[in-house]
């Protein structure tokens, strides 16, 4: 047999397959499809191993194209949830900045003392109070409530209010025109920057109340009320009086716990601030509460007096300092009253009352042994305590001191 004959049996001989390995399982259902096994071609010296061709998806093949592998539904939707987010995030800071302008551009001065001003003009005084505290004792705010506010006749009416033009100033003055019972007048209130909330919000404070000192005085009158509101004063007529203040408005005065023999009207009173003014002023306003004493103090002057000529008419009695100085003679045969006074007559406003009596008298001694007449006039005062209130004794009986004249 021919050796080269041999030689090309060997060489046309296709050699052995590839072993075959085993593949792990894949974690999907369904496994990977194995990759192609290698080609043998044979040339006319040496077989040659080409490798299998890749595989190209049908859209690549068709188009000639870069192919992309589709996003999965769950990768879909977190980046949608994603843009949302970023969405929602982008439109509560333009609606948070944008409320901040806004809640800043309605937080000014004029807005500060406008709110002010229209708890006045509601009548609520706790609630102005609260905004400027005019920093006074107890005792002179008794009337800054909202009861006396609420009994008040009139008040105010907000008409403008206009700040200056020092816009990038800390503190700023504010006008306010308002109108009492259809008089206009002017304040000017002093405003102040104040700490911001949150450190965005700006706040403005009011630096002076719109309050109105009034010096109440009383004459026989020691309490007054407005409204549900009662306090006292003192009732002498040396008495300075005592000072309040009030919120401006139209209040009625009533004198209270008079007692029976003391009339006294009640007083309106006008309170408002002079026109361009922007504080409560150095000198306060003045009211006088006064009274009268009645018919029935008259009544009780004259049953003094009748009681005083009777006692002076019999002995001891007659010997009283308060007696006429004839009537105290101890050498009398004849003491009698021939005239109790009538009626009684006042003199002047500090409770006295005068009357007339006639007293008959007749003397042993040798120079004066006929019986004569002695007028004499009897002033009857009441008494006072210190607050100028009407003494009274046990029975609830005015007590005056009694004399007659010489």
């Amino acid at each position: 047999m021919d050796v080269h004959a041999d030689n090309a049996d060997q060489r046309m001989t296709v050699p052995p397959p590839a072993p075959e390995h085993d593949a792990p399982a894949a974690p999907v259902p369904s496994p990977a499809p194995a990759p192609a096994a290698p080609q043998a071609w044979v040339t006319g010296q040496v077989p040659v191993m080409v490798p299998p061709p890749a595989e190209v998806p049908p859209a690549a093949q068709a188009n000639g194209g870069i192919a992309f592998t589709p996003m999965s539904t769950k990768s879909r939707r977190r980046v949608k949830r994603s843009v949302i987010a970023v969405v929602a995030l982008a439109v509560l800071a333009g609606v948070g900045v944008l409320s901040i302008m806004f809640a800043n551009w309605t937080r000014t001065p004029e807005a500060t003392v406008r709110q002010y001003l229209d708890y006045l003009a509601a009548g609520k005084a706790s609630a102005a109070t609260a905004m400027a505290d005019p920093g006074l004792a107890n005792d002179k705010r008794a009337f800054l409530t909202d009861d006396v506010m609420a009994a008040a006749d009139a008040r105010i009416v907000i008409e403008d209010i206009v700040a200056d033009t020092n816009e990038d100033a800390k503190t700023r003055t504010v006008t306010a025109t308002m109108q009492l019972d259809g008089e206009r007048f002017t304040y000017n209130f002093t405003v102040s920057s104040a700490k911001p909330t949150f450190g965005v919000l700006k706040n403005w404070k009011l630096e002076n109340s719109l309050v109105m000192p009034v010096r109440i005085m009383g004459e026989k009158v020691s309490k007054f009320s407005v409204g549900e509101v009662t306090t006292s004063v003192p009732a002498g007529e040396m008495t300075i009086g005592t000072e309040f203040v009030f919120y401006p408005g139209i209040y009625t005065l009533t004198p209270v716990d008079l007692g029976e023999y003391v009339d006294a009207d009640p007083v309106t009173l006008r309170v408002k601030p002079e026109t361009g003014s922007s504080r409560s002023g150095d000198t306060a306003q003045r009211v006088q509460l006064k009274g009268d004493y009645n018919s029935k103090l008259t009544d009780a002057a004259l049953s003094a007096a009748v009681a005083l000529t009777n006692s002076c008419a019999t002995v001891p009695g007659n010997i009283d300092q308060a007696c006429p100085n004839s009537v105290r003679a101890t050498n009398l045969s004849v003491l009698q009253v021939k005239k109790v006074p009538a009626t009684m007559k006042k003199r002047g406003d500090d409770g006295s009352f005068t009357g007339e009596a006639v007293f008959s008298i007749q003397s042993t001694s040798s120079w004066d042994k006929e019986p004569h007449d002695v007028d004499s006039t009897v002033t009857a005062t009441v008494m006072l305590d210190e607050n100028g209130a009407i003494k009274t004794d046990a029975s609830g009986e005015p007590q005056f001191k009694v004399s007659f004249g010489y």
